[in-house]
């Protein structure tokens, strides 16, 4: 049964689904296409392969088609209206419900508005930004707001809900600013005011998962309800109907949330009709139905995680339980079917985040349990002394933590990429006998899944120059062919944001690293250096450099100086005579060189400082995110380069400038951008090169 529902079904309906989304190439598609054909050829279900390969393709044409229209309607709108259905904390984020849109606003400063105020914003839509990500949240824009005007309040039932959800976080983060809004994610998946010491740790453990809502918490919620209206069969369903309808509006409809929700209707529904549905179909019929409303939620990890917990516990818990315990084979089940996503996402996992589990398994649950009902009391009662004793204990359960912290074992992969958790899935399925085969064919799929694991890690001794994505901004970070790292610049920090800390870190982990050899600062201005103190603090730096660094723990760079690291040549090139301490004179160029492969780090170079450099390069990084102030034919004659990378992003700067781009497309000379092309990754041998790009955003609406 379980091999016809993800054969006949699931693989061809996802397959449809991320061919259109992802448009991954021709070729690719055509491959896996071919495969799953040869396969249910044999067993007579290539019409039902077909009918759903194209229903999943129909599906993400009409999310694509969907989403990406309104947005286009929205992006060149200076006014937005709409009602305020969550807050955040500091009143500096909302979300706002209008007619046909939902959107998330960032204000300069607090708003004075209140959950259910109808308002009016003036701004102007964020577009350098992953839209998938963005209409995974069921959002169609980021807007950053410059005015606002409350012109009404409404009312009604979902509104109530969520005020009722608003007044409870921050009645709670005002008792206890740790532990209040750590208890507020636990029972409402909101983890707003969360500090973001508490969020990596959790991270870190591998236990992100106890501050989502999930089927574990509608379980324990439908439970009590059964026991209170167990003498009246149908008082017990309609209470358990509108108990748990509440609840996922007080978790703001999170996916997860959402997922158990569907589940536990339908498993309710088939039991009023003496129905047993197998748990897996009902499973899939849950996600089946979701990404019908919206296949960009293939994209958010919280949905993602949940499904593949939930299944992998309904898989292999019933076969793990015959040679362990329950409350061995639950953990251990929910670990194996997550790991190979944790590892796509971030690059490591935490080695005690079994035994971490199953410790504070029945804590998180007991602790879940007391903060529900205290949560309803207060409801009632509004009597904010009942929130006191669960926040006493969120805040031991948060120091235990921080304790056990002290003894996380992290072991790094990196680069764990699709292919490898396709093949450690077909493993998993493999071993434990899901997947029937002979001994023969068994032996025979290891080797396979062995020689394409082998396949896919790259053993070469080459450098790897990566341009992240951090906005208007800059950060590099090399790979050298033996694995030291060097990183230069950090990206900014604005308010509610720090791009080392959204960007940096998560990417620098997610390719394998913990630590930084040589971490070079080309000037302090905030764009560039604006994450100096997350980096110091969330990686182990060896070697901190600068050019008339304002700080004691950096070393001064001099004009002419050089770093040798893994035969990887960083020489550096400074305005000796920059007497203005913050304009862009004082900034570091890095002419760098392996073996004969050139490549020239401007960061924010002006054209006193351009014109005296010469050479030829493979590869220019655009001074100054590509400036007509910078940058100019008499700069262009004396670097002779092949490829410009523009680290560039949304700006009122005119960055990159028109008569820049134009120069560059006159001598034929290509060019990337992170704006455009988000991360951008450039391999050598030390001869030859080639560029990698993530290439998401030109999809969506504006790209080109």
């Amino acid at each position: 049964m379980f091999k016809s529902i993800i054969f006949k079904f699931i693989i061809p309906y996802l397959i449809g689904l991320v061919i259109y989304l992802e448009g991954i190439n021709f070729y690719t598609s055509a491959t896996l296409v071919a495969l799953f054909l040869i396969y249910l050829y044999k067993r007579q279900n290539i019409n039902y392969f077909l009918l759903f390969l194209i229903l999943g393709l129909l599906i993400g044409y009409t999310s694509f088609n969907f989403y990406n229209d309104r947005f286009l309607k929205l992006k060149d709108s200076k006014s937005f209206k709409g009602i305020v259905l969550k807050l955040s904390i500091d009143k500096r984020n909302c979300i706002i419900k209008g007619r046909d849109c939902k959107l998330y606003l960032y204000f300069d400063k607090s708003a004075e508005i209140n959950v259910g105020d109808e308002i009016v914003v003036y701004g102007e839509i964020i577009k350098d930004i992953d839209m998938k990500k963005v209409y995974s949240r069921n959002l169609n824009a980021y807007v950053k707001s410059n005015k606002y005007k409350v012109i009404g309040k409404k009312s009604g039932f979902i509104i109530y809900i969520y005020k009722i959800h608003d007044k409870l976080k921050r009645e709670m983060y005002k008792i206890d600013k740790i532990s209040g809004p750590f208890i507020s994610g636990l029972v409402t998946g909101d983890i707003d005011g969360i500090d973001s010491e508490i969020k990596s740790l959790l991270n870190d453990l591998n236990i992100s998962h106890i501050v989502v809502v999930s089927g574990a918490h509608l379980g324990i919620l439908a439970l009590f309800v059964m026991i209170v209206f167990a003498f009246n069969f149908k008082l017990r369903y309609i209470f358990l109907l509108l108990f748990t309808t509440c609840y996922v509006i007080l978790a703001n409809f999170n996916p997860s949330a959402v997922r158990a929700y569907i589940m536990l209707l339908l498993t309710v529904f088939a039991q009023t009709l003496k129905k047993y549905p197998n748990k897996i179909n009902i499973l899939f019929t849950a996600t089946f139905m979701m990404i019908a409303y919206n296949a960009f939620l293939i994209y958010d990890l919280g949905f993602i995680l949940s499904i593949s917990s939930t299944f992998g516990i309904i898989l292999l818990s019933p076969i793990i339980s015959t040679k362990l315990s329950n409350k061995l084979s639950v953990p251990i089940s929910a670990f194996l079917f997550t790991l190979p996503i944790v590892l796509y996402i971030n690059g490591r996992f935490s080695l005690i985040s079994i035994p971490i589990n199953m410790l504070i398994a029945g804590l998180v649950s007991i602790l879940t349990i007391t903060s529900l009902i205290s949560v309803l009391l207060y409801i009632l009662f509004n009597y904010n002394p009942l929130l006191l004793p669960i926040l006493f204990c969120g805040r031991l359960l948060v120091n235990l933590l921080k304790i056990i912290q002290k003894f996380n074992i992290e072991f790094f992969v990196g680069n764990f990429n699709l292919i490898l958790v396709i093949i450690y899935y077909v493993f998993i399925l493999t071993l434990f006998n899901i997947i029937r085969t002979n001994r023969i064919s068994k032996y025979a799929i290891s080797i396979v899944l062995f020689i394409l694991v082998f396949l896919n890690f790259n053993f070469k001794h080459e450098l790897t120059i990566n341009f992240i994505d951090v906005a208007q901004g800059d950060c590099i970070f090399i790979e050298t062919p033996n694995k030291k790292t060097i990183l230069i610049d950090t990206g900014a920090k604005f308010e509610g944001y720090n791009m080392a800390e959204k960007r940096v870190v998560p990417y620098i982990k997610r390719r394998g690293y913990n630590k930084i050899d040589v971490f070079i600062i080309t000037h302090f201005h905030n764009d560039h250096a604006g994450g100096i103190e997350y980096i110091l603090k969330n990686l182990n730096v060896k070697n901190k450099y600068a050019f008339m660094p304002n700080r004691d723990d950096f070393l001064d760079l001099k004009n002419r100086d050089k770093i040798i690291i893994d035969n990887v040549e960083l020489n550096v090139i400074t305005n000796e005579k920059a007497m203005n301490m913050e304009s862009n004179e004082k900034c570091i160029v890095l002419s760098c060189k392996y073996k004969e492969f050139n490549f020239l780090l401007t960061a924010d170079a002006d054209l006193n400082l351009m014109t005296n450099i010469s050479g030829e390069y493979e590869i220019l990084k655009m001074p100054h995110h590509g400036s007509k102030y910078s940058f100019n034919e008499k700069v262009l004659e004396k670097l002779k380069t092949q490829t410009c990378i523009f680290t560039v992003g949304r700006n009122n700067f005119g960055h990159p400038a028109k008569e820049v781009i134009d120069l560059l497309e006159k001598n034929n000379i290509k060019y990337y951008r992170t704006d455009l092309d988000g991360n951008i990754q450039v391999t050598s041998n030390g001869k030859k090169y080639k560029i990698i790009t993530q290439k998401m955003k030109r999809m969506i609406g504006y790209g080109n």
